[in-house]
């Protein structure tokens, strides 16, 4: 008779990403609910780019992962900040080499308390434009901005360690 050493069973995670192109979806595995979604895409940065978005200070070209859009459906839970983790994942390859951005739009729905900034900055990003990084600080200590209006859109990407 032939003996197999016992199977070792593995968790299975609690958060699944489902990918179709740049659109990525996060499902729980308790109930297969959609915790929230993120389109994310690498992009080129440079004087032949389509799009010319400076994010990364004094760099000429380069390639990156850019984050058009996040949006966790449950707040509080980590959901946002599992995506921000995955996207570090994407970015690590040669063409990216760790390099991540965002445009942070903060004027939705009005309210400082609502914006993404805050959100991205705690999550280790920072941003060219200092200004705005001060403003969105100020708000993570419970401060108003105070340079004039708040920031609609602030270029934001986490530094390449």
């Amino acid at each position: 008779m032939i003996h197999y050493p016992p199977l070792k069973m593995k968790s299975i995670p609690e958060r699944l990403i489902l990918q179709s192109g740049e659109r990525y979806t996060m499902f729980s595995t308790k109930d297969g609910k959609i915790l929230g979604r993120m389109i994310a895409g690498e992009r080129r940065y440079g004087k032949i780019a389509e799009e010319d978005f400076e994010f990364y200070p004094k760099k000429e070209n380069y390639i990156h992962l850019y984050i058009v859009g996040l949006l966790a459906k449950v707040k509080g839970q980590g959901v946002g900040r599992d995506f921000i983790k995955f996207a570090k994942h994407l970015a690590n390859n040669e063409r990216c080499q760790n390099r991540v951005t965002v445009y942070a739009m903060n004027n939705q729905e009005g309210s400082i308390l609502k914006a993404s900034s805050p959100f991205f900055r705690k999550c280790g990003f920072t941003s060219s434009e200092k200004p705005g990084l001060e403003d969105t600080d100020r708000v993570i200590k419970g401060l108003k901005p105070i340079h004039g209006a708040w920031y609609c859109s602030l270029p934001m990407y986490l530094p390449v360690k």
